[in-house]
């Protein structure tokens, strides 16, 4: 009851406060008034010896009329007084006094005062209906701007920052938003006491809700889905404003709805995205499950076929016994290296490898594992090129080491027997580069991305040559974790380039400054 009577008393003092400023807000009007009705006065008097007081009246009129289509109540009120004392004045019988003698002139007057008053009161109501239509428009359209921006926002604490752009043009510059952020926390502390206390009543009550304040009315509008609060809304609700409290109050009612679509939007959209994702993981599982079942289940069936043969048949041919022994080692090793490189894009991609770097030779790494290869190498034309005088690289030796056996398997994988294997060591625009080259079979150029995305095989790739599609995977994963790059592509006359590019030391590296060495021999 307390609460609703000073509701009216503010809303009393607020229309009295529109009186008083109406009636003093027009001084041009009032100064254009008088000129009008001074002209009038001339004219009827230049006119009177050639017209009625009926013309005399129309003269009178048209300018009270065109204060009317210009200026308010009040001005257009001064301009009807004005022009009636000066048409009894100067045209009604006897002139140059305030006397109405007969019942003809009474009604001359009263008639002008009427139609003076009527139309002028049209007019106004056709100002006023023409003010009211515009900033109707000009709302809708903010409401419309606001829902266009907001179908923009990526993030609850964006859908918040633009509302209140929005909402400070529609009520003023004390317009405030809060919405619920990602975490489902509402932050309220940047609101006074009162206006917490107005907001956690509309957020309790999911309804509006009107206080005074500072001697004006404030509105609290809960942001709503169904019947979940999820923010809230602050605003002046000033009679200077466009509309009256109630229409800003419906307009504010609008506005929450809008807000509260777009956190709809974004939570839909957050959900349909973690749905994708699942989706993606699932898909993953399903080829990882289907590659690794086949690639698994060679490996282990050659192994314990060679391992039943030696433990249940007494072969008395060294020659047999080596043969399946080979056979066991070389198929746990395939073994071996698919589950680590399984291991690796496991830890790759989920951020926990710490690279342990210290600055190396990688064209020593290169001869290194060619050296470890050889004997799978062997009735191949190796030919390797290494330029002298390179600088170090900060790197994770082991894992680059893993990067370099992965790119000659490749070779080794899809490549004919025999054919040449090309090896090339220089240096780069942000440190030193590895080419590996072949003449196998070679690769599509619209291939050249693809094929570093996991379980991708190239087309041109056999079927059944041991590879699962993750070698180049990790490959990738390793080159950007030390801030390089791996690229694939064509090589000229047939076959496939292959060059990684890993970033030189430097003193600023925490791995160590450059350190000098001697160049290096190599013997193709």
């Amino acid at each position: 009851m307390l609460e609703a009577s000073r509701s009216l008393g503010v809303q009393r003092a607020a229309v009295l406060d529109a009186l008083k400023r109406g009636l003093f807000a027009e001084p041009e009007g009032y100064l254009a008034g008088s000129l009008v009705t001074v002209t009038a006065t001339s004219l009827s008097l230049v006119a009177a010896r050639h017209a009625t007081l009926a013309h005399l009246m129309v003269i009178y009129l048209l300018g009270a009329v065109l204060i009317a289509t210009r200026y308010g109540v009040s001005a257009s009120s001064f301009t009807i007084v004005a022009s009636a004392l000066c048409f009894d004045y100067f045209n009604i019988p006897p002139i140059f006094a305030f006397a109405l003698p007969d019942t003809h002139s009474v009604l001359t007057l009263g008639g002008m005062l009427l139609t003076a008053v009527v139309v002028c009161s049209l007019i106004q109501r056709l100002r006023y209906q023409r003010t009211a239509a515009r900033a109707s428009e000009a709302r809708t359209l903010e409401l419309c701007a606001m829902s266009l921006d907001l179908s923009e926002a990526g993030r609850p604490e964006e859908v918040a920052r633009i509302a209140e752009r929005h909402l400070v043009r529609l009520y003023g510059a004390d317009a405030h938003v809060a919405v619920r952020d990602s975490t489902g926390e509402l932050a309220l502390a940047g609101l006074s006491p009162d206006d917490r206390s107005g907001a956690e009543q509309a957020l309790r009550g999911c309804a509006p809700v009107v206080r005074e304040r500072r001697g004006a009315l404030w509105g609290f509008q809960c942001i709503a889905s169904g019947t979940e609060p999820l923010g809230v809304i602050v605003v002046p609700l000033s009679p200077e404003r466009a509309a009256p409290p109630r229409d800003q109050l419906v307009l504010l009612a609008a506005s929450a709805d809008r807000i509260a679509v777009a956190v709809d939007r974004l939570v839909l959209r957050n959900a349909a995205r973690r749905a994708q994702v699942e989706a993606e993981a699932e898909r993953l599982r399903n080829e990882l499950l289907s590659s690794m079942s086949h690639d698994l289940k060679t490996p282990l069936a050659a192994i314990l076929t060679a391992g039943t043969l030696l433990l249940n048949r007494d072969f008395s041919s060294d020659a047999v016994r080596r043969e399946l022994t080979e056979t066991i080692v070389s198929e746990t090793e395939r073994l071996n290296r698919l589950v680590t490189n399984l291991l690796s894009v496991t830890r790759l991609e989920s951020g926990t490898v710490r690279l342990n770097r210290s600055p190396e030779a990688l064209d020593e790494l290169v001869i290194d594992v060619l050296s470890r290869l050889a004997n799978r190498l062997e009735g191949r034309r190796v030919a390797v090129d290494v330029t002298d005088a390179l600088p170090l690289v900060a790197m994770d030796a082991v894992l680059v080491d893993q990067v370099l056996v992965n790119l000659v398997e490749n070779v080794l994988r899809h490549t004919p027997e025999g054919s040449p294997l090309d090896v090339r060591v220089r240096p780069a625009a942000r440190g030193v580069s590895v080419e590996i080259a072949d003449r196998g079979p070679g690769i599509d150029e619209n291939e050249c991305e693809k094929v570093f995305q996991k379980f991708y095989r190239g087309s041109r790739a056999k079927r059944r040559d041991g590879g699962s599609g993750l070698g180049l995977t990790i490959c990738r994963a390793v080159a950007r974790a030390h801030g390089g790059q791996i690229t694939i592509r064509p090589r000229t006359g047939g076959g496939t380039s292959v060059e990684l590019e890993l970033p030189a030391s430097s003193a600023d590296d925490p791995c160590g400054p450059l350190a000098s060495r001697l160049p290096l021999e190599v013997h193709a």
